[in-house]
């Protein structure tokens, strides 16, 4: 990505896109929530202002429409409901797919700007079903647009009329063959010029036009009176290009613009002077005739007979010429030219039938409701103050700028009338100097702009008593916590920094570790090879040092790379809610913890695993609110995702109060599958039946859905975690609820080894899965039945070789076991203790792990690779495939 401000919209977009879902989540929950309102209006205005930076007209157009509806919510003129959370979030989506688009490929997709328009239209019909200002627009854009998919639209007749009747008759022709033929109707804003628009160059970029009308909006008053500066002009043109370019053609226009499909009968236009006679008659019988035969042909014979011979200028003539065109398609229209051979036998066309038009909603209320004309001067004003606004938001304190800014908004009041707005701006502008802060003056626009009387500054007004009420609440914590404005731009305490940066460091510091894991074999070399005691103490001092200070970079490293669990957390509200209402469950989740931080690679790899497991309480494990009614629960269910740290490791609890997990349900379902058989079934204890939904295929669904039955989710969850070295658990208690534990390492950038030696190899083992280290007497060892186990304060520990796990040579088993004592180190795998004899302990060390690669990639029971201090290569064994 080359632009350097989009490569940051897009992270700040998907933050604040994120904000809004969950913002709009609280608010069907309370919708009088006033912070979550203001959190989620912000952070959609934030979204519009920068996307305008962009080639992306598409998306500002959608998120502006939400902007207003969000604006009607906040000053408590329009009521949240579930079907307005539905359109606003659905709303957002479309936003985070054009925010994946500019991403790839740094442009929105083709059908960016139909799509933005459809769905900013049905957004401001909420805001036209509770206040009906602007309804003849939006009722002129409804009998306009076309309809859904298999209807036809309504075509003004009056717009049809002024455009040239050849133009009419070739569209005619066209359409009959059956091209698409659409009539696209643009109406400028009055103050259009203002913005740099051209109306008359904008519609002329529409494909494939045919005909052109312009037309004057409104009647044209005394030459005097002309305000050459606004424009009183409407543009009518027939185009045959598909709706998709029309919409790309006028995408920054598409606010103005309604585009209608035209049917073939709309286009019919036919002038011209009477005319009578017997050959009339015979034309039509005979037509009549060939029409209800299908003989087409002759029929179209016929008609090219008589225009030869019959006077252009005549009617009937005229309407042979548009049913010559009609049989010029492949299937011609049999009631189309019906209708015309009946035009050209009778002298008249009867009118198509009309469409039923759609209702209006509150038809009593805009009737009874007068509208008041508005004033133009109005909106070019307010679009001028809010230009300003959003100039000196970007630029921050700029002496020139702000001089500028104040001649114009004075201007602007000026002509208003408006003395008293002008007297106050002016006293911020002082303020704004006296300070070189363009807070004041960002404050007195946003108040004129929200149409609140302005006061003189000299007094340092009280913020919440000047401003309206919803600017108040976003000032007056400002002015709580700092008492004052501040002094200029306050500096960031906060930098972003890309992830490659970070994953460099991270790797350097990998290095480090390494590299100073030498030195300890370089001490041991001076003293042994060149006997200087002196200098290994030396070198072993040194090495305390920069162990310490590569252990606090490391350290330092791990805490920018920390990550909250709330990234992932925030995506479970609206998949709760969204699935709770596809199942007709109803379901209350609580998140705690979500300030729990771990390092990135362990928080992204979180998401699928917490998925399937979210997904499978709210499929399996809740009731349907009748059942839980029938067996004494609340209607309303919980689940709850916790997240805690627990030494070196951080903790993810999902727990449900659902049906639980039934073993003895899981027992015959295992058996059924074919999971494990009948005996092994019944050997199983309740909690080992319980863990067998991890095993591949494994599902009690007694179909396959969208949701669950293909048996793969828990497997994906056990799979994934082990792979970051975590631990899963799962206990439910039946008709009380589940409750599942994932624990996971805080980082797996650096891993801390020991190192042992087997069959004279050495090899490092994780030492989060080593317990404890032991020195056993061979005596003590025993053999049950063809294994070995020792007793470990009272327990009993089984014993491997670990040199025969790894195939190693046998003449050096043997020569391993001539010693009278037995090093076992005892690990923990998979839920149990194991003790692995070896022949020797080593020291520990941190190490960065290398996976396995090319060709020896797929061999199993190996963690990866790493370097030892003095150059060697180290093979870190992985256990629990080992085992």
């Amino acid at each position: 990505m080359t632009n350097p401000l989009l490569a940051r919209f897009i992270p700040e977009a998907r933050e604040l896109l994120q904000v809004s879902a969950s913002g709009l989540l609280k608010l069907e929950r309370n919708p009088t929530d006033e912070t979550a309102i203001n959190e989620v209006f912000r952070a959609v205005h934030t979204i519009k202002g920068s996307s305008g930076l962009f080639d992306a007209m598409a998306l500002t157009r959608l998120v502006h429409a939400a902007e207003d509806l969000l604006g009607e919510v906040r000053s408590d003129a329009l009521q949240i409901d579930s079907a307005l959370i539905d359109m606003l979030l659905d709303s957002l989506d479309q936003v985070g797919q054009w925010i994946d688009a500019l991403e790839r490929r740094a442009a929105l997709p083709a059908d960016a700007d139909g799509v933005a328009h459809r769905m900013a239209t049905q957004l401001r019909q909420r805001l036209g079903s509770q206040d009906d200002a602007g309804a003849p627009a939006a009722d002129a854009r409804q009998e306009a647009d076309p309809a859904p998919a298999g209807a036809v639209a309504t075509v003004p007749p009056a717009l049809l009329a002024r455009l040239p009747a050849a133009a009419c008759l070739d569209a005619f022709r066209r359409a009959c063959g059956g091209q698409a033929v659409h009539l696209v109707r643009y109406t400028p804003e009055p103050g259009c010029f203002f913005n740099g628009t051209d109306p008359l160059l904008t519609i002329q970029q529409v494909p494939d036009a045919l005909a052109l009308d312009i037309a004057a909006t409104e009647p044209w008053g005394p030459l005097e009176d002309l305000d050459p500066y606004q424009c009183n002009l409407h543009f009518a043109l027939l185009s045959t290009a598909p709706r998709p370019e029309i919409e790309q053609a006028l995408r920054y226009e598409l606010d103005q613009v309604t585009i209608a499909a035209v049917r073939p009968r709309d286009l019919v236009r036919i002038d011209g002077a009477a005319s009578d006679g017997p050959i009339w008659d015979d034309f039509r019988e005979a037509a009549s005739g060939f029409l209800a035969a299908g003989r087409h042909d002759d029929l179209r014979k016929a008609v090219g007979a008589l225009r030869s011979v019959a006077g252009p200028m005549l009617w009937r003539r005229q309407a042979l010429d548009w049913l010559d065109a009609a049989l010029s398609a492949g299937s011609p229209d049999a009631g189309l030219v019906a209708a015309l051979v009946a035009a050209a036998g009778s002298g008249r066309l009867d009118p198509a039938p009309a469409l039923p038009r759609r209702p209006r909603r509150h038809p009593s209320r805009r009737q009874s409701r007068p509208r008041k004309a508005a004033d133009p001067r109005q909106d070019l004003a307010r679009s001028v103050l809010a230009s300003q606004h959003r100039i000196l938001e970007r630029t921050g304190y700029d002496a020139e700028r702000l001089a500028s800014v104040g001649t114009v908004v004075g201007n602007v009041l000026l002509s208003l009338g408006r003395d008293a707005d002008r007297a106050a701006v002016q006293a911020a502008l002082a303020e704004a100097r006296a300070s070189r802060s363009v807070a004041p003056v960002l404050d007195a626009l946003s108040a004129v702009l929200a149409g609140a009387p302005l006061q003189r500054a000299e007094a340092a007004p009280d913020l919440a008593g000047t401003l309206p009420q919803t600017f108040a609440e976003e000032a007056a914590p400002v002015a709580a916590a700092a008492g004052k404005e501040p002094e200029g731009r306050i500096a960031a305490k906060s930098l972003k920094v890309d992830q490659a940066k970070i994953d460099l460091l991270m790797n350097l510091i990998g290095e480090l570790v390494v590299s100073k894991n030498a030195l300890p074999f370089l001490a041991k070399r001076a003293e042994e090879t060149y006997a200087s005691r002196e200098m290994s103490r030396e070198i072993k001092e040194q090495y305390a040092v920069i162990d310490r200070l590569a252990q606090e970079m490391q350290s330092a490293i791990m805490q920018v790379r920390m990550l909250p669990v709330a990234e992932i957390f925030d995506r479970f509200p609206r998949l709760v809610r969204d699935l709770a209402r596809k199942l007709g469950k109803r379901i209350d989740l609580v998140l705690e913890g979500e300030d729990t931080a771990a390092d990135k690679t362990i928080v992204e790899a979180l998401g699928d695993p917490l998925l399937h497991i979210v997904r499978n309480s709210l499929d399996h494990g809740i009731e349907t609110p009748d059942e839980r009614r029938a067996a004494g629960k609340s209607a309303i269910a919980r689940i709850l995702l916790k997240a805690r740290q627990e030494a070196d490791s951080v903790v993810i609890e999902v727990q449900d109060n659902g049906r639980g997990i039934d073993p003895a349900r899981i027992r015959s379902a295992a058996v059924a599958k074919g999971v494990v058989g009948q005996e092994e079934a019944d050997r199983l204890s309740d909690q080992e039946a319980i863990n067998l939904i991890y095993r591949p295929g494994f599902s009690t669904a007694a179909e396959i859905s969208d949701l669950s039955g293909r048996g793969v989710g828990m497997d994906v969850v056990l799979t994934t975690v082990e792979k970051l070295g975590g631990q899963v658990s799962v206990s439910s208690r039946l008709g009380e609820g589940t409750a599942t534990r994932l624990a996971l390492p805080l980082s797996m950038a650096v891993t801390r080894i020991m190192i042992v030696e087997a069959a004279g190899s050495l090899y490092g083992v994780p030492m989060d899965m080593i317990v404890e280290t032991v020195r056993v007497p061979r005596a003590r060892i025993r053999r049950i039945k063809k294994a070995e186990n020792f007793v470990l304060r009272e327990t009993i520990i089984p014993l491997l070789q670990l040199s025969r796990l790894l195939h190693l040579p046998e003449q050096q088993q043997q020569q391993s076991q001539g010693e009278d004592d037995a090093a076992v180190l005892v690990c923990h795998v998979s839920g149990r203790r194991v003790g692995l004899i070896i022949d020797n302990f080593r020291e520990g060390m941190d190490v960065i792990l290398k996976p396995l690669e090319g060709v020896l990639a797929g061999i199993g029971g190996y963690a990866g690779t790493t370097l030892l201090g003095d150059g060697r290569v180290l093979l870190v064994l992985d256990l629990r495939e080992l085992l």
